[in-house]
Protein backbone atom coordinates (compact mmCIF):
# COMPACT_ATOMS: atom_id res chain seq x y z
CA UNK A 1 0.00 0.00 0.00
CA UNK A 2 1.28 3.30 -0.99
CA UNK A 3 2.17 6.00 2.03
CA UNK A 4 2.57 8.71 0.04
CA UNK A 5 2.00 12.02 2.58
CA UNK A 6 -0.38 12.93 -0.16
CA UNK A 7 -2.99 10.49 -0.62
CA UNK A 8 -5.82 10.61 1.54
CA UNK A 9 -6.23 7.02 4.00
CA UNK A 10 -9.65 6.02 4.25
CA UNK A 11 -11.79 4.12 6.31
CA UNK A 12 -15.96 3.83 5.84
CA UNK A 13 -17.43 4.08 9.04
CA UNK A 14 -21.05 2.68 9.47
CA UNK A 15 -22.29 4.57 12.30
CA UNK A 16 -25.23 2.01 13.53
CA UNK A 17 -28.23 2.26 16.09
CA UNK A 18 -27.00 -0.72 17.95
CA UNK A 19 -23.78 -1.64 16.04
CA UNK A 20 -21.06 -0.09 13.98
CA UNK A 21 -19.00 -0.99 11.41
CA UNK A 22 -16.05 0.04 9.61
CA UNK A 23 -14.33 -1.52 6.59
CA UNK A 24 -10.68 -0.06 4.90
CA UNK A 25 -8.48 -0.49 1.75
CA UNK A 26 -5.92 -3.57 2.09
CA UNK A 27 -4.20 -3.95 -0.90
CA UNK A 28 -6.71 -2.57 -3.36
CA UNK A 29 -9.74 -4.71 -1.35
CA UNK A 30 -12.60 -3.83 0.82
CA UNK A 31 -11.10 -5.26 4.61
CA UNK A 32 -13.58 -4.98 7.63
CA UNK A 33 -12.57 -3.84 10.59
CA UNK A 34 -11.92 -5.69 13.89
CA UNK A 35 -11.62 -5.83 17.56
CA UNK A 36 -11.52 -8.29 19.90
CA UNK A 37 -12.62 -10.97 17.57
CA UNK A 38 -15.50 -8.90 16.82
CA UNK A 39 -16.43 -6.88 13.53
CA UNK A 40 -18.85 -4.87 15.46
CA UNK A 41 -18.58 -2.04 17.34
CA UNK A 42 -21.42 -1.76 20.09
CA UNK A 43 -22.79 1.52 19.44
CA UNK A 44 -23.05 2.54 23.40
CA UNK A 45 -21.24 4.65 25.30
CA UNK A 46 -20.98 5.58 29.32
CA UNK A 47 -19.97 8.58 30.94
CA UNK A 48 -18.64 8.18 33.71
CA UNK A 49 -18.28 10.98 36.97
CA UNK A 50 -14.66 12.22 36.58
CA UNK A 51 -16.11 13.12 32.36
CA UNK A 52 -14.17 10.58 30.82
CA UNK A 53 -15.98 8.50 28.13
CA UNK A 54 -15.95 4.81 27.84
CA UNK A 55 -17.40 3.69 24.49
CA UNK A 56 -18.25 0.36 22.16
CA UNK A 57 -17.12 -2.77 23.95
CA UNK A 58 -14.93 -0.99 26.81
CA UNK A 59 -18.21 0.39 27.56
CA UNK A 60 -20.65 -2.72 27.45
CA UNK A 61 -19.60 -3.47 31.52
CA UNK A 62 -21.17 -0.22 33.27
CA UNK A 63 -24.18 -1.10 31.26
CA UNK A 64 -25.06 -2.52 34.77
CA UNK A 65 -23.06 -0.55 37.59
CA UNK A 66 -23.51 2.95 35.95
CA UNK A 67 -27.07 2.66 34.50
CA UNK A 68 -27.49 6.86 34.95
CA UNK A 69 -24.38 7.51 32.74
CA UNK A 70 -24.89 4.79 29.80
CA UNK A 71 -25.98 6.08 26.51
CA UNK A 72 -27.50 3.43 23.56
CA UNK A 73 -29.42 3.85 20.57
CA UNK A 74 -29.19 7.10 20.45
CA UNK A 75 -28.26 7.75 17.01
CA UNK A 76 -31.40 9.10 15.78
CA UNK A 77 -31.15 11.65 18.57
CA UNK A 78 -27.55 12.91 18.48
CA UNK A 79 -29.08 16.40 17.35
CA UNK A 80 -30.60 17.04 20.60
CA UNK A 81 -29.96 18.97 23.28
CA UNK A 82 -28.06 16.90 26.09
CA UNK A 83 -25.43 18.00 28.81
CA UNK A 84 -24.63 15.10 31.10
CA UNK A 85 -21.82 16.19 33.17
CA UNK A 86 -20.73 18.03 30.58
CA UNK A 87 -20.71 16.30 27.91
CA UNK A 88 -23.19 16.38 24.41
CA UNK A 89 -23.86 13.68 21.79
CA UNK A 90 -21.10 15.36 20.02
CA UNK A 91 -18.23 14.23 22.33
CA UNK A 92 -19.87 10.52 22.44
CA UNK A 93 -19.70 10.10 18.63
CA UNK A 94 -16.72 11.34 18.71
CA UNK A 95 -15.37 9.20 20.75
CA UNK A 96 -16.79 6.20 18.80
CA UNK A 97 -15.37 7.40 15.98
CA UNK A 98 -11.73 7.48 17.96
CA UNK A 99 -11.89 4.44 19.06
CA UNK A 100 -12.90 3.18 15.32
CA UNK A 101 -10.33 4.36 14.07
CA UNK A 102 -7.59 3.28 16.31
CA UNK A 103 -9.02 0.37 15.41
CA UNK A 104 -8.60 0.76 12.23
CA UNK A 105 -5.27 1.50 11.68
CA UNK A 106 -3.75 -0.99 13.57
CA UNK A 107 -5.13 -3.35 11.12
CA UNK A 108 -3.90 -1.37 8.55
CA UNK A 109 -0.68 -2.22 9.58
CA UNK A 110 -0.42 1.21 11.85
CA UNK A 111 -0.53 3.32 8.69
CA UNK A 112 -2.49 6.85 9.98
CA UNK A 113 -5.64 7.12 8.65
CA UNK A 114 -6.49 10.69 7.82
CA UNK A 115 -9.88 10.67 5.99
CA UNK A 116 -13.31 9.08 6.90
CA UNK A 117 -16.09 7.84 5.05
CA UNK A 118 -19.82 7.87 7.15
CA UNK A 119 -22.91 6.56 5.99
CA UNK A 120 -26.05 7.90 6.46
CA UNK A 121 -29.58 7.21 6.47
CA UNK A 122 -30.63 7.86 2.80
CA UNK A 123 -33.66 10.10 4.38
CA UNK A 124 -31.00 12.87 5.65
CA UNK A 125 -31.10 15.93 4.00
CA UNK A 126 -28.03 18.13 2.92
CA UNK A 127 -29.68 20.03 6.00
CA UNK A 128 -29.78 17.63 8.43
CA UNK A 129 -28.35 18.72 11.96
CA UNK A 130 -27.02 15.35 12.33
CA UNK A 131 -25.10 15.51 9.74
CA UNK A 132 -22.97 18.74 10.72
CA UNK A 133 -22.86 16.76 14.50
CA UNK A 134 -21.60 13.27 12.60
CA UNK A 135 -18.77 16.15 11.07
CA UNK A 136 -17.96 17.98 13.95
CA UNK A 137 -17.20 14.75 15.75
CA UNK A 138 -15.75 13.29 12.98
CA UNK A 139 -13.22 16.10 12.88
CA UNK A 140 -13.13 16.39 16.90
CA UNK A 141 -11.88 12.04 16.63
CA UNK A 142 -8.55 13.25 14.01
CA UNK A 143 -9.87 13.11 10.97
CA UNK A 144 -8.50 15.77 8.26
CA UNK A 145 -11.20 14.68 5.69
CA UNK A 146 -14.88 14.23 5.99
CA UNK A 147 -17.34 12.80 3.15
CA UNK A 148 -21.15 11.39 3.43
CA UNK A 149 -22.53 8.62 1.74
CA UNK A 150 -26.22 7.06 2.03
CA UNK A 151 -26.07 3.97 3.42
CA UNK A 152 -28.59 2.48 0.86
CA UNK A 153 -26.29 3.63 -1.97
CA UNK A 154 -23.29 2.02 0.18
CA UNK A 155 -25.20 -1.32 0.33
CA UNK A 156 -26.01 -1.48 -4.07
CA UNK A 157 -22.47 -0.09 -4.33
CA UNK A 158 -21.11 -3.20 -2.60
CA UNK A 159 -23.82 -5.22 -5.04
CA UNK A 160 -22.73 -3.79 -8.02
CA UNK A 161 -18.61 -4.31 -7.05
CA UNK A 162 -18.64 -8.04 -6.44
CA UNK A 163 -20.93 -8.81 -9.69
CA UNK A 164 -18.59 -6.74 -11.52
CA UNK A 165 -21.58 -4.83 -13.30
CA UNK A 166 -22.41 -1.55 -13.78
CA UNK A 167 -25.80 -1.56 -14.61
CA UNK A 168 -27.64 -3.86 -12.06
CA UNK A 169 -31.25 -2.11 -12.55
CA UNK A 170 -33.60 -1.85 -9.48
CA UNK A 171 -32.69 -2.51 -6.10
CA UNK A 172 -34.61 -2.50 -3.53
CA UNK A 173 -32.93 -2.21 -0.10
CA UNK A 174 -34.36 -4.41 2.72
CA UNK A 175 -32.24 -2.75 5.88
CA UNK A 176 -32.80 -4.57 9.16
CA UNK A 177 -30.75 -3.76 11.75
CA UNK A 178 -30.73 -3.65 15.77
CA UNK A 179 -33.56 -1.43 16.20
CA UNK A 180 -34.32 0.36 13.02
CA UNK A 181 -35.60 -0.93 9.30
CA UNK A 182 -34.41 1.71 6.62
CA UNK A 183 -35.43 0.05 2.90
CA UNK A 184 -35.13 1.82 -0.36
CA UNK A 185 -35.40 1.59 -4.26
CA UNK A 186 -31.68 2.35 -5.99
CA UNK A 187 -31.29 2.54 -9.54
CA UNK A 188 -27.80 1.97 -11.38
CA UNK A 189 -27.66 2.15 -15.11
CA UNK A 190 -25.03 1.15 -17.43
CA UNK A 191 -22.83 3.95 -16.61
CA UNK A 192 -22.63 3.14 -13.06
CA UNK A 193 -24.76 6.01 -12.38
CA UNK A 194 -27.34 5.98 -8.94
CA UNK A 195 -30.51 7.47 -8.43
CA UNK A 196 -32.94 6.95 -5.31
CA UNK A 197 -36.14 5.92 -6.61
CA UNK A 198 -37.92 5.94 -3.22
CA UNK A 199 -36.98 5.63 0.87
CA UNK A 200 -38.32 5.44 4.26
CA UNK A 201 -35.87 5.06 7.09
CA UNK A 202 -36.19 4.99 10.92
CA UNK A 203 -38.49 2.68 11.09
CA UNK A 204 -38.61 0.90 14.77
CA UNK A 205 -37.94 -2.75 14.08
CA UNK A 206 -35.02 -4.81 14.35
CA UNK A 207 -33.24 -7.24 16.86
CA UNK A 208 -33.50 -5.58 19.97
CA UNK A 209 -37.47 -5.97 19.35
CA UNK A 210 -37.30 -9.50 19.15
CA UNK A 211 -35.10 -9.53 21.57
CA UNK A 212 -38.11 -7.92 23.40
CA UNK A 213 -40.96 -9.78 22.49
CA UNK A 214 -39.01 -13.00 23.14
CA UNK A 215 -38.42 -11.50 26.80
CA UNK A 216 -41.88 -10.82 27.34
CA UNK A 217 -43.24 -14.35 26.05
CA UNK A 218 -40.75 -15.70 28.85
CA UNK A 219 -41.66 -13.68 31.16
CA UNK A 220 -45.61 -14.73 30.51
CA UNK A 221 -44.41 -17.95 30.59
CA UNK A 222 -42.55 -17.90 33.69
CA UNK A 223 -45.53 -15.88 35.73
CA UNK A 224 -48.02 -18.56 34.76
CA UNK A 225 -45.75 -21.01 36.45
CA UNK A 226 -45.23 -18.69 39.49
CA UNK A 227 -41.30 -18.42 39.34
CA UNK A 228 -41.17 -14.66 37.92
CA UNK A 229 -37.82 -13.55 36.59
CA UNK A 230 -35.67 -11.83 38.97
CA UNK A 231 -36.36 -7.66 37.45
CA UNK A 232 -32.79 -7.14 39.19
CA UNK A 233 -31.72 -9.41 36.83
CA UNK A 234 -32.95 -8.11 33.76
CA UNK A 235 -30.17 -7.24 31.45
CA UNK A 236 -28.90 -10.92 32.40
CA UNK A 237 -32.37 -11.89 31.11
CA UNK A 238 -32.00 -9.75 27.78
CA UNK A 239 -28.65 -11.60 26.80
CA UNK A 240 -30.34 -14.92 27.36
CA UNK A 241 -33.13 -13.56 24.87
CA UNK A 242 -30.75 -12.44 22.25
CA UNK A 243 -29.03 -15.68 22.42
CA UNK A 244 -32.57 -17.38 21.47
CA UNK A 245 -32.92 -15.33 19.00
CA UNK A 246 -29.64 -16.07 17.31
CA UNK A 247 -29.41 -20.19 17.65
CA UNK A 248 -33.15 -19.75 16.41
CA UNK A 249 -31.42 -19.03 12.84
CA UNK A 250 -29.97 -21.53 12.76
CA UNK A 251 -31.37 -24.20 14.91
CA UNK A 252 -35.16 -25.23 15.00
CA UNK A 253 -35.38 -24.99 19.06
CA UNK A 254 -32.99 -24.38 22.14
CA UNK A 255 -33.38 -24.66 25.97
CA UNK A 256 -31.36 -21.52 27.55
CA UNK A 257 -31.92 -21.48 31.64
CA UNK A 258 -32.60 -17.69 33.26
CA UNK A 259 -32.25 -15.90 36.24
CA UNK A 260 -34.78 -17.73 38.26
CA UNK A 261 -32.74 -20.72 37.58
CA UNK A 262 -34.94 -22.28 35.21
CA UNK A 263 -34.64 -23.81 32.22
CA UNK A 264 -37.48 -23.01 29.15
CA UNK A 265 -37.27 -24.34 25.84
CA UNK A 266 -38.37 -22.11 22.70
CA UNK A 267 -38.95 -23.27 19.20
CA UNK A 268 -38.60 -21.48 15.44
CA UNK A 269 -42.25 -21.64 15.24
CA UNK A 270 -42.70 -19.69 18.48
CA UNK A 271 -40.57 -17.01 17.75
CA UNK A 272 -41.88 -16.66 14.51
CA UNK A 273 -45.23 -15.73 15.18
CA UNK A 274 -43.53 -13.60 17.85
CA UNK A 275 -42.06 -11.09 15.74
CA UNK A 276 -44.58 -12.07 12.19
CA UNK A 277 -46.44 -8.58 13.20
CA UNK A 278 -43.46 -6.63 13.09
CA UNK A 279 -42.29 -8.31 9.68
CA UNK A 280 -45.04 -7.11 8.19
CA UNK A 281 -44.66 -3.80 9.24
CA UNK A 282 -41.39 -3.70 6.87
CA UNK A 283 -43.09 -5.21 3.91
CA UNK A 284 -45.41 -2.16 4.42
CA UNK A 285 -42.92 0.22 4.85
CA UNK A 286 -41.15 -1.73 0.77
CA UNK A 287 -44.89 -1.48 -0.31
CA UNK A 288 -44.81 2.01 -0.33
CA UNK A 289 -41.85 2.75 -1.38
CA UNK A 290 -42.54 0.76 -4.85
CA UNK A 291 -45.57 2.60 -5.05
CA UNK A 292 -43.76 5.90 -4.40
CA UNK A 293 -41.23 4.86 -7.20
CA UNK A 294 -43.83 4.93 -9.50
CA UNK A 295 -43.18 0.95 -10.13
CA UNK A 296 -44.32 -2.50 -10.02
CA UNK A 297 -42.96 -5.16 -7.49
CA UNK A 298 -41.81 -7.25 -11.14
CA UNK A 299 -39.86 -4.35 -11.62
CA UNK A 300 -37.35 -4.25 -9.34
CA UNK A 301 -34.21 -7.06 -10.23
CA UNK A 302 -33.83 -7.56 -6.82
CA UNK A 303 -33.95 -7.37 -2.96
CA UNK A 304 -30.52 -6.68 -1.25
CA UNK A 305 -30.84 -7.51 2.67
CA UNK A 306 -28.81 -5.82 4.62
CA UNK A 307 -27.89 -6.05 8.61
CA UNK A 308 -27.79 -8.62 10.78
CA UNK A 309 -31.41 -8.95 11.31
CA UNK A 310 -32.02 -10.57 8.38
CA UNK A 311 -30.11 -13.34 8.82
CA UNK A 312 -33.08 -14.89 10.73
CA UNK A 313 -35.03 -17.24 7.90
CA UNK A 314 -38.71 -16.31 8.15
CA UNK A 315 -37.82 -13.08 7.15
CA UNK A 316 -37.06 -14.98 3.26
CA UNK A 317 -39.50 -16.95 3.67
CA UNK A 318 -41.82 -14.09 4.25
CA UNK A 319 -40.56 -12.17 1.68
CA UNK A 320 -40.71 -14.62 -0.98
CA UNK A 321 -44.17 -15.19 -0.14
CA UNK A 322 -44.67 -11.14 -0.40
CA UNK A 323 -43.78 -11.24 -3.54
CA UNK A 324 -45.92 -13.88 -4.78
CA UNK A 325 -48.62 -12.42 -3.66
CA UNK A 326 -47.57 -9.26 -6.05
CA UNK A 327 -46.25 -11.23 -9.54
CA UNK A 328 -43.31 -10.83 -8.51
CA UNK A 329 -41.96 -14.23 -8.43
CA UNK A 330 -38.84 -13.14 -10.40
CA UNK A 331 -37.46 -10.98 -8.18
CA UNK A 332 -34.34 -12.20 -6.91
CA UNK A 333 -33.52 -11.98 -2.79
CA UNK A 334 -30.03 -11.52 -1.89
CA UNK A 335 -28.60 -12.36 1.21
CA UNK A 336 -25.59 -14.44 0.45
CA UNK A 337 -23.92 -14.98 -3.53
CA UNK A 338 -20.67 -14.84 -4.68
CA UNK A 339 -19.74 -12.56 -8.25
CA UNK A 340 -16.52 -12.32 -10.16
CA UNK A 341 -14.80 -10.09 -7.12
CA UNK A 342 -15.85 -11.55 -4.01
CA UNK A 343 -18.57 -12.14 -2.07
CA UNK A 344 -21.74 -10.23 -1.13
CA UNK A 345 -21.93 -9.90 2.85
CA UNK A 346 -25.28 -8.86 3.89
CA UNK A 347 -23.72 -8.05 7.18
CA UNK A 348 -20.91 -5.50 5.79
CA UNK A 349 -22.66 -4.33 2.98
CA UNK A 350 -22.73 -0.85 3.55
CA UNK A 351 -19.29 0.04 4.77
CA UNK A 352 -17.87 -2.47 1.86
CA UNK A 353 -20.02 -0.93 -0.04
CA UNK A 354 -18.52 3.08 1.04
CA UNK A 355 -14.65 1.44 1.21
CA UNK A 356 -15.37 0.34 -2.32
CA UNK A 357 -15.43 4.06 -3.53
CA UNK A 358 -12.13 5.07 -2.34
CA UNK A 359 -10.38 1.87 -3.99
CA UNK A 360 -8.02 2.92 -6.79
CA UNK A 361 -7.52 0.38 -9.31
CA UNK A 362 -4.33 -0.92 -9.49
CA UNK A 363 -1.73 0.68 -12.04
CA UNK A 364 -1.32 -0.99 -15.40
CA UNK A 365 2.45 -2.55 -15.22
CA UNK A 366 4.43 -0.76 -17.33
CA UNK A 367 4.58 -1.52 -20.93
CA UNK A 368 7.62 -2.99 -21.87
CA UNK A 369 10.36 -0.82 -23.77
CA UNK A 370 10.55 -2.00 -27.26
CA UNK A 371 13.58 -3.85 -29.44
CA UNK A 372 15.38 -3.97 -32.46
CA UNK A 373 16.44 -6.68 -34.33
CA UNK A 374 19.22 -6.42 -36.76
CA UNK A 375 20.09 -9.71 -38.86
CA UNK A 376 18.39 -11.82 -35.83
CA UNK A 377 20.83 -9.63 -33.15
CA UNK A 378 18.73 -8.06 -31.00
CA UNK A 379 19.12 -4.39 -29.60
CA UNK A 380 17.22 -3.82 -26.25
CA UNK A 381 16.00 0.48 -26.12
CA UNK A 382 16.00 1.98 -22.94
CA UNK A 383 14.29 4.87 -21.66
CA UNK A 384 15.55 7.97 -22.60
CA UNK A 385 17.63 8.83 -25.91
CA UNK A 386 19.66 5.74 -28.01
CA UNK A 387 22.03 6.52 -30.16
CA UNK A 388 23.50 4.97 -33.15
CA UNK A 389 26.21 4.84 -35.34
CA UNK A 390 29.59 4.14 -36.27
CA UNK A 391 31.26 5.73 -33.26
CA UNK A 392 32.14 3.84 -30.12
CA UNK A 393 30.97 6.14 -27.84
CA UNK A 394 27.47 5.64 -29.37
CA UNK A 395 25.09 2.94 -27.14
CA UNK A 396 24.63 0.39 -30.61
CA UNK A 397 27.94 0.82 -32.16
CA UNK A 398 27.94 -0.90 -36.02
CA UNK A 399 30.82 -1.89 -38.47
CA UNK A 400 29.03 -0.09 -41.55
CA UNK A 401 31.29 2.19 -43.65
CA UNK A 402 28.05 3.41 -45.30
CA UNK A 403 27.15 4.60 -41.35
CA UNK A 404 27.34 8.22 -40.54
CA UNK A 405 29.44 8.18 -37.01
CA UNK A 406 26.20 9.37 -34.82
CA UNK A 407 23.42 8.18 -37.63
CA UNK A 408 20.09 8.60 -35.65
CA UNK A 409 18.61 8.70 -32.55
CA UNK A 410 15.56 6.97 -30.89
CA UNK A 411 13.95 8.76 -27.72
CA UNK A 412 11.80 6.34 -25.34
CA UNK A 413 9.29 8.27 -23.50
CA UNK A 414 6.18 7.07 -21.71
CA UNK A 415 2.83 8.78 -21.36
CA UNK A 416 0.38 9.18 -17.98
CA UNK A 417 -0.73 5.80 -19.02
CA UNK A 418 2.57 4.00 -19.18
CA UNK A 419 2.79 3.80 -22.83
CA UNK A 420 5.99 4.17 -24.74
CA UNK A 421 6.38 6.52 -27.79
CA UNK A 422 9.59 6.02 -29.77
CA UNK A 423 11.04 9.60 -31.48
CA UNK A 424 13.75 8.56 -34.19
CA UNK A 425 15.33 11.33 -34.90
CA UNK A 426 18.50 11.32 -37.80
CA UNK A 427 21.75 13.31 -36.84
CA UNK A 428 23.53 12.47 -40.16
CA UNK A 429 24.68 15.08 -42.62
CA UNK A 430 25.63 13.43 -45.01
CA UNK A 431 23.22 10.36 -45.55
CA UNK A 432 19.50 9.63 -45.16
CA UNK A 433 17.92 7.43 -42.54
CA UNK A 434 15.10 5.65 -44.63
CA UNK A 435 12.24 4.61 -42.96
CA UNK A 436 10.08 1.54 -44.79
CA UNK A 437 11.38 2.47 -47.87
CA UNK A 438 9.30 5.72 -48.29
CA UNK A 439 9.91 8.42 -45.76
CA UNK A 440 13.43 9.73 -45.81
CA UNK A 441 14.93 11.49 -43.00
CA UNK A 442 17.65 14.19 -44.34
CA UNK A 443 19.63 16.74 -42.79
CA UNK A 444 20.89 18.07 -46.20
CA UNK A 445 18.02 19.22 -47.94
CA UNK A 446 16.33 20.25 -43.86
CA UNK A 447 13.90 21.48 -43.51
CA UNK A 448 12.29 20.74 -47.09
CA UNK A 449 12.28 16.82 -45.78
CA UNK A 450 11.48 15.20 -41.99
CA UNK A 451 14.14 15.74 -39.57
CA UNK A 452 11.91 13.00 -37.03
CA UNK A 453 9.25 10.82 -37.15
CA UNK A 454 7.70 8.58 -34.79
CA UNK A 455 7.64 4.42 -34.58
CA UNK A 456 5.31 2.43 -35.05
CA UNK A 457 5.33 -1.61 -34.93
CA UNK A 458 7.52 -3.64 -37.30
CA UNK A 459 8.56 -0.37 -39.02
CA UNK A 460 11.97 -0.82 -41.10
CA UNK A 461 15.15 1.67 -40.36
CA UNK A 462 17.75 1.80 -43.14
CA UNK A 463 20.96 3.43 -41.72
CA UNK A 464 23.96 3.30 -44.60
CA UNK A 465 23.34 -0.58 -45.82
CA UNK A 466 21.75 -1.77 -42.32
CA UNK A 467 18.56 -2.33 -41.72
CA UNK A 468 16.66 -2.79 -38.78
CA UNK A 469 13.11 -3.82 -37.99
CA UNK A 470 11.58 -2.06 -34.97
CA UNK A 471 9.36 -4.37 -32.24
CA UNK A 472 6.91 -2.31 -29.71
CA UNK A 473 6.95 -5.76 -28.04
CA UNK A 474 9.51 -8.30 -26.47
CA UNK A 475 11.12 -10.49 -29.74
CA UNK A 476 10.60 -14.15 -29.82
CA UNK A 477 13.33 -16.36 -30.72
CA UNK A 478 11.59 -17.43 -34.17
CA UNK A 479 10.90 -13.86 -35.59
CA UNK A 480 13.89 -12.34 -37.35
Amino acid sequence: METNSNKDIWVCIDFGTCNTAAAIDIDGKPHVVSYANSQYFPTVACVMPTGKIKVCQEAEDFKNSMPEGFFQEFKLQIADFLDYNGIQYVDIVSEILSFVKTCAETENNNIPINAVLLTIPVLYGSEDPRIDVMQKAAFKAGFEKVEFLSESKAACLHYSQITGKKNIGRSLIYDLGGSTFDTSIIGIDDKGNQEILGCDSGIRCGGSFFDSAIYKYICQIFKEREKPLDQLKKIEDYTVCKRIKEILSVRESTSQVFSNGECIEVDRTEFEKLIKKQILLTFEACDSVVHSANVEWSDVNQILLVGGSTSIPCISEMLKKHLVSHNASNVKIIRNTTGQKGEYNYRFATCLGGISTKIQPPKPPKEPIGQLNVNGEILQLKEGVNTFGRDCNMDFTFNDAYMSRKHFTITVTRDTNSHCNYNLTTCSETRPTIINNLDVLDLSSFPLTKKSIMLQDNWFIVAGKTKFIFKRTKITNNEN
